[in-house]
């Protein structure tokens, strides 16, 4: 199979930075229209649109004649979770207006998350499915307003960490990038992504609210200020009208609780939401990313066979949203 041909475009200008989106359109195959675009992990604190990229789901589109989009955006503590969500709905309304309107919005980890809070808000073109990968989808659950709780290990000089977040936070600087780091215990922003966990600052640090965290923890989820509810999509913006919904889940993985995606999945299937939660048994965090997959090759042979037979799945579901919707 040929290469994609990819290139790369502006989708926006905000606070000194250029966003961009890689457009890769498949070659030597007849384009269907369909679109689907990822939004990259890394806590919404550290990656690139090019981090870790799915090659099973990029493979999978191009063999069906998908074209696949990567997109760049702010980062925290710099940015607020409002202008995070407005550079994603900003990279899928450029995607509608100058390539497709039949996309897929998908994403891995805190990408899924923005995968999902963005194709729930009101001013998003309406997506033919939603694709969540382990995504921390959730930050009104019960993982991220707990305190004390470390990511993996304790973070040291917790307070000097959260201290060191603050001041970047009030900093107005912006980045779009952070290279995911080479040896992640001793890089400084995953010391921060670690210490917002432990604290249970991420309520606080996406609306800028300090002790929101403490307030949903004492009064449930109604201690959100309506302005900020869409960035709790799965408290405020599910209905039976969200597009059809596929999530994909190791249930061991150890950075993002298999349950985000277990619970949403259930919520979904109660306001009668097309919905298939794809259980990756025995699979860790980014468990699909650490080979190249093909899921288009005969072989089915091997350790990895169940697992990619789970990544089939995933498409085939993504397959069935697509021919539900009218050409």
């Amino acid at each position: 199979m040929a290469e994609p041909q990819t290139a790369t475009y502006t989708y926006k200008v905000v606070g000194g930075l250029s966003l961009t989106i890689d457009i890769s359109r498949p070659r030597n195959l007849r384009e269907t229209g369909i679109v689907l675009i990822h939004f990259h992990g890394g806590f919404l604190v550290i990656g690139e649109k090019t981090t870790f990229p799915p090659d099973w789901l990029i493979n999978a589109c191009q063999a069906r004649g998908w074209t696949y989009a990567t997109a760049s955006y702010r980062l925290m503590p710099e940015a607020t979770g409002l202008e995070i969500l407005s550079d994603t709905l900003d990279a899928v309304r450029w995607v509608h207006q100058n390539i497709s309107d039949r996309i897929i919005i998908a994403g891995s980890s805190a990408g899924g998350y923005l995968a999902l809070a963005t194709g729930a808000h009101p001013e998003c073109p309406r997506p033919l499915s939603i694709l969540s990968i382990y995504g921390m989808l959730d930050p009104a659950s019960k993982r991220y307003i707990d305190s004390g709780v470390p990511l993996r290990v304790p973070v040291s000089n917790l307070e000097t960490a959260l201290e060191e977040i603050g001041t970047v936070a009030n900093s107005g600087q912006s980045i779009d990038g952070y290279a995911f780091p080479k040896e992640p215990p001793i890089d400084q922003r995953f010391r921060w992504i670690g210490a917002i966990h432990e604290a249970a600052r991420y309520p606080d640090l996406l609306t800028r609210i300090p002790g929101l965290a403490g307030q949903i923890r004492e009064v449930g989820v109604s201690a959100i200020p309506v302005y900020f509810r869409g960035l709790f999509p799965v408290s405020f913006r599910l209905s039976s009208e969200f597009p059809p919904t596929v999530l994909l889940h190791g249930d061991s993985d150890e950075l993002v609780d298999f349950e985000q995606s277990a619970l949403v999945a259930d919520k979904m299937k109660s306001l009668g939401i097309d919905v298939h939660l794809e259980r990756a048994v025995g699979q860790g965090h980014g468990f699909e990313v650490k080979t190249s997959i093909n899921l288009d090759a005969m072989e089915m042979e091997g350790e990895d066979a169940a697992m990619k037979a789970g990544l089939r799945r995933v498409i085939m579901a993504l397959e069935a949203a697509v021919s539900k919707v009218n050409l």
